[in-house]
């Protein structure tokens, strides 16, 4: 098939976030298949906060022995509050539909990451009679309070299917009359096992130069409120034990406050990695954690449980589809004196820890991203 993938963002080697979405690409392309990849790119994020410098229009990325063509078009945004909001959903829509006119190739089905770029490219699968997929993984769908309900009508008779993360992102899309549920399927997020695995602890601490007989915490994500760093460094402050470490891997983008930026004692590594470095620093950690406030179903703790680590994260919807109390302790993501106690727990307790570990891999092994894409390709076949 000839895939055109409509998306909001592209990782590059110096924003790597969204690895997800090459992820996808690539095993796309690995099953046979010819893979476009439309991702706007704000001219106003550039310009007026000095974010980062343009991106060019067209670059190819090669996956073995196929090639993923991805297209940048600039796009003016005004923000995404009520009326702005409405303007820039336009303003993405046109860059979008102008991209995928100049694109020589036709393409058998569309895919969109997430609602919104459904939304974007939903022209241009009316004009093309193409069938319309949409990953739904959003930690909160919002962007039909910018569109009319005539829109969400006619994107909900366009779209051909639904791959939804989590339980919580189909009620969710349900209450918001985007989809009918037979139109949809249960999917969570899922990891390379050939990149993430559970390696020798003592080993990657030597290579790491991080002491065997620590405690460490793992983080993975955004520094913002919703994502929790600021959270898990309060937790270990309170603490006050010089055993236990942590490794914080994110930052905070240039446009946003370094308000949740963790600044707790005993940090090891705060700051940004390439994605195919993560697993190691995991695999140098006892525990993982996320107190995120909102997720569809969250890609660092997928891949957290396949090296093994137990997880301490929210008890909310979205965990439920991958997280239970053999592999996690879920807390309210918001008291600090909760994290600090499971933390605190997880290290008196090295028995529990040792059944966590081996119950994350045993989860970790039904979230095998090949396996995925698969029944994603299986559901597009049937629906299409």
């Amino acid at each position: 098939m000839r895939i055109c993938l409509s998306v909001g963002a592209y990782p590059t080697p110096e924003h790597p976030f969204a690895a997800f979405i090459s992820s996808l690409a690539e095993e796309f392309s690995r099953f046979g298949h010819q893979v476009f990849v439309i991702a706007p790119q704000s001219i106003t994020k550039i310009l007026i906060r000095r974010k980062d410098k343009a991106l060019p229009y067209y670059m190819e990325y090669r996956t073995g022995g196929s090639i993923i063509r991805v297209f940048r078009p600039k796009v003016l945004t005004f923000g995404d509050k009520r009326l702005l909001g409405r303007i820039t959903m336009k303003m993405n829509q046109w860059a979008v539909c102008r991209c995928f006119k100049k694109i020589e190739e036709r393409f058998d089905i569309v895919y969109a990451h997430f609602w919104t770029s459904g939304y974007n490219i939903m022209p241009c699968a009316i004009k093309y009679q193409l069938p319309l997929f949409v990953a739904s993984g959003e930690d909160k769908i919002f962007f039909t309070q910018l569109i009319s309900s005539r829109e969400v009508l006619q994107l909900k008779r366009v779209v051909r299917g639904v791959i939804c993360v989590s339980t919580k992102n189909l009620k969710e899309c349900i209450a918001l009359n985007l989809v009918e549920k037979d139109t949809c399927i249960i999917l969570p997020n899922a990891v390379n096992l050939d990149e993430f695995y559970r390696m020798e602890k003592s080993i990657v601490r030597g290579r790491l130069g991080y002491a065997v007989n620590d405690f460490i915490v793992v983080f993975v994500g955004r520094f913002v409120h919703r994502k929790g760093a600021k959270r898990v460094s309060d937790a270990i402050a309170k603490l006050k034990d010089d055993s236990i470490k942590s490794i914080f891997i994110g930052s905070t983008m240039s446009d946003e406050t370094n308000d949740e930026e963790p600044n707790c004692s005993g940090i090891l590594f705060k700051g940004k990695l390439k994605h195919s470095d993560i697993p190691l620093y995991l695999n140098s950690a006892d525990v993982f954690i996320l107190p995120s406030l909102a997720e569809g179903c969250s890609n660092s703790i997928v891949e957290a449980l396949a090296c093994g680590l137990p997880v301490i994260s929210s008890d909310m919807e979205f965990n439920y589809d991958i997280l239970n109390t053999s592999n996690a302790i879920l807390i309210n993501p918001l008291d600090v004196e909760e994290i600090a106690k499971s933390i605190k727990y997880l290290k008196e307790d090295k028995s529990l820890c040792k059944q966590m570990s081996f119950s994350a891999i045993k989860t970790a092994q039904t979230l095998n991203y090949s396996d995925r894409v698969l029944k994603i390709l299986e559901f597009i076949e049937n629906k299409k």
